[in-house]
C-alpha cells in the first residue's frame, strides 16, 4: 500500500460554488426522458486511497469497472465536513449539504438542552404491530429537505425508498419524507422500519422476512475469491483485528458463516454483518424493493438510495489493509456488477441512473502505516485529553462542586463543559467568564496529549474567517451551534483513538476523500473529471436530470466538462 502524508492546503471549505454550471452531459438528444429510476449508491467506509488499492484487481465484469467504463469517475470526490462518520456522510448523500447545514454532526452529539447524548436518526416513532425492532427511529434530526422529499413534492405519483443494513444509513438518505426506508434489526436479522413512513407493513417487507434469504448464508466459507495476486503484501493474522465470530478465534480466511451455533440468531447475524455476505442481502433487499414497488416501472421517476454497510464494520474489525477488506471490496465489486446487470433486465438500459459515493473514508491501520515510515500510533486520547482540561481546570478554579465535574462528556472529538460547575453565586456573568477562560485553558493545555494535533474553542471556529487554514475550514463545515461541544480535538494524521483496527472520523484528507462514479440516462461514457466535488453532487445530477429544483440551499454546481463531453 502506498501511503501519502496528506497536503491540506488544497481542501476548501466552500461548496464548488466558483465552479460553472453546466447541463448534464447526454449520450441521447436533448429531449430524451429523464430516467425512470435514479440510484443513490453509498458504499460505507470506501475511501479513495483503498479503492485505488483495489483498481488493479477489479474484475473486468465488476461493477467497479463497468461504472468507469459506461460512465464518469470524479476523482477528486471530497467531503467538506471533517466529521466523518456514517450520520453525517449519508445526510450529504441525501441532501447534497455539508453538516453545518444539513444538521447531522455526527452519529451522536451531546445536547445541552436534555443534558443526554443524542442519536442522529433518534425519534419518537411507533413500531409496525409485526415489527417492534423498528420503532423510535425516524429523520427528524435533518434540519433541511433532502432529494426524497423535493421529488415527492415535485414530481406526482413519484416513489421513493431507500435499503441498508444500518438504520441510520437507510433513514438519512431519504428523511422521513418517503414511501419507506428499511433497515435490518442485527438480533432478529429481519428487515424492518416503522410508522414514520408507512401504517402498514409494506408486502414486499413481508415476503423479504418471510423467506429468509439473510439465513441462506448460514454454513457458508467465507474464503479468498480473487488470485493470490490480489493480496500480495496484504498479512491475515495482525494481533489488533477482531477474531471473526464464529467461535474459531480466528483472524484469518477462509471462515465458515455459523456465529458458532447450529441456526442463525444474533451471533449470527453479527458475525454476517462483519462480512461480504451482509453487503450481498442488501443487494437483495434493494432488488425486492424495486420489485415490489416497481420502481423504475413508468415513465414517472423513482428513487431508490442504497446503503452498502457492510465495508465499514469490516474495515473497524480487520483494517482497511487486511485480507478481509480486500476481499470484502472485490466481492463488492462484483455484486454491483451482479445489481447492474439487474437494473438493465428490470428497469432497462439507458433508463435508469446510478451515482455512486461513500459517507466517509478511512485510516490505515497505525501499525501498518508504521511499517511504511508513517509516524502512527493509537490510544485514549480523547480521555486523556478530558483528564488534561480537568486538570488545568481545577489548578485555577479549584475542584468542582460536589457531585459535578468541569468536563461532562468527551466524545466525537470534543469536549463539554458543565457550565453549572462554575457557578460561585457571584452571579450569571462571573460564571460565564469563568467558563470562557476554561475552555481558553483546555486549548492550550491538550494539545500535549500525545496522538492531538491541535484543539479549538468551538466559538472561534465557527465565528472567525478560517482562511488558508484547512482544518479549521472542515471543521466549520461540520459544527451546527446547537449541536457542538465547547472544545474542538483534532487528532494527529494517522493516529488511532481506541482499540479498533482502524477508524475514521478526522478532518483529514484520507477520512474526507471517497469514491465518486456515475452512470446511466444522461451520463457520458468514459470520462475522468478532476474538479473537485462533493460526495452530495448526486442530488443536484438527478435533480437536473429530472428537471426540477435541487432541495434548497444546495448550491454545487455540476462540473462543466460533463456538457463538454457530450
Amino acid at each position: 500500500m502506498n501511503i501519502r502524508l496528506i497536503d491540506f492546503s488544497v481542501l476548501s471549505f466552500v461548496l464548488l460554488g466558483g465552479m460553472s454550471c453546466a447541463p448534464v452531459a447526454s449520450q441521447e438528444a436533448d429531449a430524451a426522458a429523464p430516467p425512470r429510476l435514479v440510484i443513490l449508491c453509498c458504499v460505507d467506509q470506501l475511501a479513495t486511497w483503498v479503492f485505488d488499492e483495489g483498481l488493479p484487481h477489479f474484475a473486468e465484469n465488476g461493477g467497479f469497472r463497468r461504472m468507469m467504463r459506461d460512465g464518469v469517475r470524479f476523482t477528486r470526490c471530497e467531503y467538506d465536513h471533517g466529521c466523518t462518520e456514517t450520520g453525517p456522510g449519508h445526510a450529504t448523500i441525501g441532501t447534497g449539504l455539508p453538516a453545518a447545514v444539513h444538521g447531522i454532526v455526527r452519529n451522536s452529539w451531546w445536547s445541552v438542552q436534555e443534558g443526554r447524548v443524542l442519536y442522529c436518526v433518534g425519534h419518537p416513532a411507533p413500531a409496525l404491530p409485526s415489527m417492534p425492532e423498528g420503532g423510535n427511529r425516524g429523520g427528524s434530526r435533518l434540519l433541511v429537505e433532502t432529494l426524497s422529499q423535493r421529488m415527492r413534492a415535485d414530481i406526482a405519483g413519484c416513489k421513493t425508498a431507500s435499503v441498508a443494513w444500518k438504520d441510520r444509513s437507510a433513514i438519512l438518505m431519504v428523511g422521513s419524507h418517503a414511501d419507506v426506508a428499511a433497515w435490518f434489526d442485527g438480533r432478529t436479522g429481519k428487515l424492518v422500519t416503522n410508522k414514520t413512513w408507512c401504517q402498514e407493513v409494506p408486502a414486499w417487507i413481508t415476503k423479504f422476512n418471510v423467506d429468509r434469504q439473510i439465513d441462506s448464508f448460514h454454513g457458508q466459507v467465507w474464503a479468498r475469491i480473487g488470485p493470490d495476486s490480489a493480496y500480495e503484501g496484504l498479512v491475515d493474522d495482525r494481533s489488533y483485528e477482531i477474531p471473526h465470530q464464529n467461535g474459531s478465534n480466528a483472524r484469518t480466511l477462509p471462515q465458515p458463516m455459523t456465529g458458532s451455533r447450529p441456526e442463525p440468531d444474533i451471533g449470527y447475524y453479527t458475525q454476517l454483518y462483519y462480512s461480504p455476505f451482509g453487503n450481498e442481502i442488501v443487494r437483495l433487499a434493494a432488488q425486492a424493493a424495486i420489485e415490489g414497488m416497481e420502481l423504475g416501472a413508468d415513465a414517472v421517476p423513482d428513487l431508490l438510495a442504497v446503503g452498502f454497510s457492510s465495508t465499514d464494520s469490516i474495515g473497524h474489525y480487520f483494517g482497511p489493509d487486511s485480507v478481509e477488506a480486500r476481499d470484502a471490496l472485490l466481492r463488492l465489486d462484483r455484486q454491483l456488477g451482479d445489481f447492474l446487470t439487474y437494473l438493465d433486465d428490470q428497469v432497462g438500459a439507458g433508463r435508469y441512473t446510478i451515482f455512486l459515493t461513500a459517507d466517509h473514508g478511512i485510516a490505515p491501520t497505525p501499525e501498518w502505516a508504521k511499517t511504511r515510515g508513517v509516524d502512527a500510533g493509537r490510544g485514549l486520547i480523547q480521555m486523556q485529553a478530558r483528564a488534561v482540561a480537568e486538570q488545568v481546570i481545577i489548578a485555577r478554579f479549584g475542584k468542582a462542586p460536589a457531585g459535578s465535574r468541569y468536563c461532562s462528556h468527551v466524545g466525537e472529538w470534543s469536549l463539554v463543559f458543565d457550565r453549572a460547575a462554575f457557578v460561585r453565586g457571584d452571579g450569571d456573568e462571573a460564571a460565564a467568564r469563568r467558563h470562557a477562560e476554561a475552555i481558553e485553558l483546555a486549548v492550550a493545555a491538550v494539545p500535549r496529549v500525545r496522538g492531538l494535533s491541535a484543539a479549538y474553542a468551538t466559538r472561534d471556529v465557527l465565528d472567525a474567517d478560517p482562511g488558508d487554514d484547512a482544518i479549521r475550514r472542515a471543521l466549520r463545515a461540520g459544527l451546527h451551534p446547537d449541536r457542538a461541544g465547547d472544545v474542538q480535538l483534532v487528532v494527529t494524521p494517522y493516529w488511532l483513538d481506541g482499540v479498533n483496527a482502524a477508524s475514521h472520523g478526522s478532518p483529514h484528507l484520507y477520512d474526507r476523500a471517497v469514491v465518486g462514479l456515475a452512470m446511466g440516462a444522461g451520463i457520458a461514457a468514459g470520462l475522468e473529471i478532476e474538479e473537485r466535488v462533493s460526495p452530495g453532487l448526486g442530488v443536484p445530477l438527478f435533480a437536473s436530470l429530472l428537471g426540477i429544483e435541487p432541495p434548497a440551499q444546495v448550491s454545487e454546481k455540476i462540473p462543466a466538462l460533463l456538457r463538454a463531453a457530450r
